[in-house]
């Protein structure tokens, strides 16, 4: 069993204002089907445009206003919201409230950057 502090993981920030920390994944845990982070965006900011080749992903919203893109579709997010994203589904989220917008993201399999692909804005 492992138990991993949040405020021990180092975020990864994006040029866009996106903040991800893995509290849970292969990198740093005896974890190899699935990953866990906490992402902040800050009010303005927005995730990259990307889609997975293999991961499924799930977004749990806990605070904060949003929009989530999917492929073509636009819908709104708020606290309580599970949004789940199928392998190869272009996405990204846009943080639309006046206060941070914070989710649970998990992936499976483990989320790793060689299955991430942007796409162009």
């Amino acid at each position: 069993m492992e138990i991993i502090k949040r405020d021990q993981v180092k975020p990864l920030v994006s040029e866009h204002g996106e903040a991800s920390s893995r509290t849970a994944s292969p990198s740093i845990a005896d974890l190899h089907r699935h990953s866990v982070a906490e992402v902040t965006i800050e009010p303005g900011g927005r995730s990259v445009r990307h889609y997975h080749r293999q991961q499924e992903e799930v977004y749990y919203i806990l605070q904060g206003q949003g929009q989530m893109e999917l492929d073509d579709e636009v819908h709104s997010v708020q606290p309580g919201d599970t949004v789940i994203i199928p392998p190869l589904t272009r996405h990204l989220i846009r943080n639309t409230g006046t206060q941070d917008l914070v989710m649970v993201v998990t992936c499976a399999p483990a989320w790793s950057p060689e299955d991430e692909v942007p796409v162009r804005d």
